[in-house]
């Protein structure tokens, strides 16, 4: 079997695979939670489902033009705006996440962006933490209750402000990054390759350094992904590209298709307790994709400087609303 035949064979399975887990997540029975969230929202399934439809595809749109993950605009907003359970909210931010990035991975993989070698050695670290954060935020939520909600929703605000303040003052990312040195443990492990650059015609060969650091990045970032349901490209692409100097286009693509891998793992925790609530993960998942393609045809037309202040506007606001909620389920307030 050629090496063709095993690329097709192995898309084939990725594809299969997710959809399987999709379906299964859509029919786990959450009774409770759907009760719940139809009950505080106070709306119809029709009138609940074109509305969060319509939300998910502006956060998709605006996402695009500001060039973030639509994943950490939806759970923060979602958590602070809208009465529907954090624990609901928080697995579907990795679903909407995992679905956006297996649709996006295909083409990554197929040209060659995407470094399968780098997306082996920085899989592990990430997916299994993202694990253990998603089983944390269970736990909490199970033995906390109310004191273990406010906690993660002090804590999100903290991350979301701080997040803002990254896309503010963090240094310029490097289309090119030149590495004067290859540590010893990076060499070994063997993460150097080279894709077709079009702009170029021709074949860009690049390495990667630190390797060691990266790895434990990956698995702080695989945490925080797995315990809020954030979508982690705003920080995997700055620990690929200015931490392992990997080339601007060789992280984002391979930070896409990590988040494919890494939450698809983190999902089960989220699926097993019941919080995919099927009426409201389908339009956001949908909404998102909506917006992901529609924004990319908008931003050839207009200038989305602006977009991208608004959108750290939007995750100051969300941060603040959050940490007062949380201050709030604490008595401070």
């Amino acid at each position: 079997m050629n090496t063709l035949d095993r690329s097709k064979i192995s898309r084939g399975f990725i594809r299969k695979s997710a959809l399987l887990i999709v379906l299964f997540a859509l029919l786990i029975p959450a009774p409770a939670m759907a009760a719940e969230t139809q009950g505080m929202m106070g709306l119809n399934p029709t009138t609940f489902f074109l509305l969060f439809l319509v939300i998910s595809t502006l956060i998709g749109i605006i996402a695009v033009l500001a060039g973030v993950g639509g994943g950490v605009i939806f759970t923060p907003l979602m958590m602070g705006f809208t009465p529907i359970d954090g624990l609901v909210i928080r697995g579907t931010g990795l679903f909407v996440a995992m679905t956006g990035a297996l649709v996006a991975a295909r083409p990554f993989l197929k040209r060659g962006l995407a470094n399968i070698r780098l997306l082996y050695f920085a899989a592990v670290p990430y997916a299994l933490f993202a694990v253990i954060g998603a089983l944390l935020a269970v736990y909490i939520k199970q033995t906390m209750g109310v004191t273990g909600e406010a906690y993660v929703r002090l804590a999100l605000g903290i991350l979301v402000i701080l997040i803002a303040m990254l896309f503010i003052f963090a240094g310029n990312r490097i289309e090119y990054p030149e590495v004067k040195h290859v540590d010893g443990f990076t060499k070994r492990v063997g993460l150097a390759m080279a894709y077709w650059e079009e702009s170029l015609g021709s074949v860009v060969q690049y390495q990667v350094t630190r390797a060691w650091l990266g790895m434990i990045l990956f698995a702080g970032v695989g945490l925080v992904s797995g315990l809020f349901g954030l979508g982690a490209g705003w920080a995997m692409v700055p620990v690929l590209n200015l931490v392992m100097m990997a080339p601007l286009k060789v992280a984002a693509a391979s930070s896409k298709v990590l988040i494919g891998i890494g939450d698809t793992a983190a999902i089960w925790p989220y699926i097993m307790q019941g919080t995919i609530f099927p009426l409201f993960a389908v339009p956001c998942m949908i909404g998102l994709i909506l917006g992901t393609i529609i924004g990319a045809k908008i931003m050839l037309r207009v200038r989305a400087g602006f977009v991208r202040y608004l959108i750290i506007g939007i995750m100051f606001l969300s941060g603040a609303r959050l940490i007062q909620q949380s201050l709030t389920m604490l008595g401070y307030l």
